[in-house]
């Protein structure tokens, strides 16, 4: 615990620690959230949590407060516990996304609509749905289905049969049960407890249902007459040693006509994390158990516990606060970490065997569930997506007022690449911009600026732009980002992500939607919310003092709400594009 540091607890029971330093400010929020059974409650209730509160009663309301500023905000699910976190450069915006986080974890609004949009409806909506459909056939999920012993470790991202099953009543039970104010942990970097304590003061967390949540149990499921699972359950201390040599010993698994599946952080109640080899039915536990044994006498030398896997998702800033959270936590457990680690360099006093034999211990076989079949998806392919809902294109209301132009400064915008998830469709989109381009050298047309490629999961727009209109092009890119009707296809469930980019490196403004249920049929709908847009000058001139202010670093002073609505008409809605 450092010197510089406070430590509060608030009148209703939430633990403060704020650190003082130099680095931004920022705000880490720990909620412990057991994996219960495999219906992603855990996980759906943090989508919720960002849904709605009485405080934030818009579903656009995260996505205004990112794209309007410079706060990033997030979560991340995990086995037992859920991590909850924004930073800024600004503390006013900063204070703005945890009084954001602070309404939806104490006083969330569950709404019917919104668990059908967020979670799982008509099959193929949703947004969880959108983000586990191409999960739910993989190999991992079947491996998941296939042990039903009481020490199984639970899918705490949710199996869409029982994730689909969910109601408003498991929602508020879980929720209730776990998120309760005193077993919270808050760690601030330069957010004075008495900044906190204000923000507490006008958030009613009193009224909750103390019935605890039910669990679900998955259906029996058919299996197959020649594989089968044999699964091991390893201490998590050992996690980093499979990690490590997975590569090696799934080759010598192999001779047996078997695969050794890459091991998953996901830990059951005994902290123990499964270790899997899908194997034909005759071969056994024994001959399995021999091969993991040798490998370990042959290769004893153990790298020390990995990176945390759960740091992978957060950024600089929140890492340090996480950092600070894991010294507050730490107990036995790192002794162990730290003898283990140091039984795997050096032979212990009685038998190195023995002590290869005491990692692996005692595996069980199990019957391999049967491959889902794929008709649902191809089916979605073919199906002609539902219409959108209207929506009020309003701005959040605490942006224009505590955000102003005069008042909110930001340090200078960081470009980000555009997500990996596209690297392949960018590239196929680059190479179409650029026969474009040469067909209408050759025959002295209008060269086209604009390509559009999607595959089964995924779409991308790409949009040549000239040097000089570059910021104004990725002004705004951050207003057709907090527009709702905009934003439609992520808060209604046709997709997990959607977003406008502006990417410098290549002078390209990108539209792009994630696990899309009808990624053919994005543009369509794209153009048609510009078409809005550019029409609701109400919202541009709201948006674009904001927009403005997160490039205070460039000038765009000239800009006015006119030029960004030619702007979106010229580039985006011509018919030469």
């Amino acid at each position: 615990m450092t010197p510089s540091s406070q430590i509060k607890r608030h009148p209703n029971g939430l633990q403060h620690h704020n650190i003082n330093d130099e680095q931004g400010f920022s705000a880490l929020i720990v909620v412990n959230t057991p994996a219960l059974d495999d219906s992603g409650v855990s996980h759906a209730v943090e989508h919720l949590i960002f849904r709605r509160s009485a405080a934030f009663n818009h579903p656009e309301s995260l996505f205004q407060l990112t794209a309007l500023t410079d706060l990033s905000i997030n979560a991340s699910t995990h086995y037992n516990v859920t991590y909850y976190h924004c930073h800024s450069q600004c503390q006013k915006a900063c204070l703005l996304g945890l009084n954001y986080l602070l309404n939806g974890l104490l006083a969330p609004i569950f709404e019917a609509q919104d668990l059908a949009q967020e979670i799982y409806h008509d099959d193929f909506y949703g947004v969880i749905n959108r983000e586990l459909t191409p999960q739910q056939d993989d190999q991992q999920s079947v491996i998941a289905r296939s042990d039903t012993s009481a020490q199984r470790c639970y899918q705490y991202g949710g199996d869409i049969e029982l994730l689909s099953q969910l109601t408003k009543t498991d929602i508020t039970r879980y929720h209730a049960q776990y998120y309760q104010a005193q077993k919270m942990h808050l760690v601030t970097g330069n957010i004075e407890p008495t900044l906190v304590a204000s923000l507490l003061e006008s958030i009613d967390d009193t009224t909750k249902n103390r019935t605890p949540y039910c669990p679900k149990v998955l259906p029996k499921a058919d299996f197959c007459n020649n594989r089968q699972l044999v699964r091991w359950y390893i201490h998590y201390e050992f996690y980093a040693y499979f990690s490590t040599n997975h590569k090696n010993l799934n080759h010598l698994i192999k001779s047996f006509d078997a695969q050794l599946i890459s091991p998953q952080y996901n830990l059951n109640n005994n902290q123990q994390f499964a270790l899997d080899i899908i194997a034909p039915i005759n071969v056994s536990e024994t001959v399995l158990s021999k091969v993991l044994i040798s490998f370990i006498l042959k290769h004893p030398e153990g790298k020390s516990v990995e990176e945390d896997k759960q740091l992978h998702k957060f950024s600089p800033e929140i890492i340090r606060l996480f950092n600070y959270y894991q010294t507050l936590v730490r107990d036995l457990e790192t002794n162990l970490t730290k003898s283990i680690a140091k039984n795997l360099t050096k032979k212990p006093p009685q038998s190195l065997t023995e002590h290869a034999t005491f990692i692996v211990g005692r595996g069980t076989a199990y019957p391999l569930q049967k491959q889902q079949l794929q008709a649902q998806i191809k089916q979605q392919q073919t199906k002609i997506p539902t219409a959108l809902l209207p929506v009020a294109n309003l701005l959040l209301r605490p942006l224009s007022e505590h955000l102003s132009e005069n008042e909110y400064q930001q340090s200078e915008y960081k470009h980000r690449a555009l997500p990996t998830l596209f690297s392949s469709l960018l590239l196929r989109a680059q190479q179409l911009l650029i026969q474009q381009q040469d067909q209408g050298q050759h025959q002295e047309l209008h060269r086209k600026r604009i390509a559009e490629v999607f595959d089964t999961d995924h779409s991308l727009i790409v949009i040549n732009i000239k040097e000089k209109e570059q910021g104004l092009a990725l002004l705004t890119s951050f207003i057709i980002n907090a527009y709702p009707t905009f934003l439609a296809s992520r808060t209604q469930g046709h997709c997990y992500a959607i977003a406008s980019q502006y990417v410098m490196e290549s002078h390209h403004l990108v539209f792009y939607s994630a696990f899309d249920v009808a990624p053919y049929f994005r543009l369509t709908v794209i153009i048609e919310s510009l078409m809005i847009l550019c029409k609701d000058l109400s919202f541009i001139a709201a948006a674009l003092p904001l927009a403005k202010s997160k490039l205070n670093n460039i000038e765009l002073k000239n800009v006015t709400t006119d030029s960004v609505a030619e702007f979106i008409s010229h580039n985006l809605l011509t018919s030469d594009t």
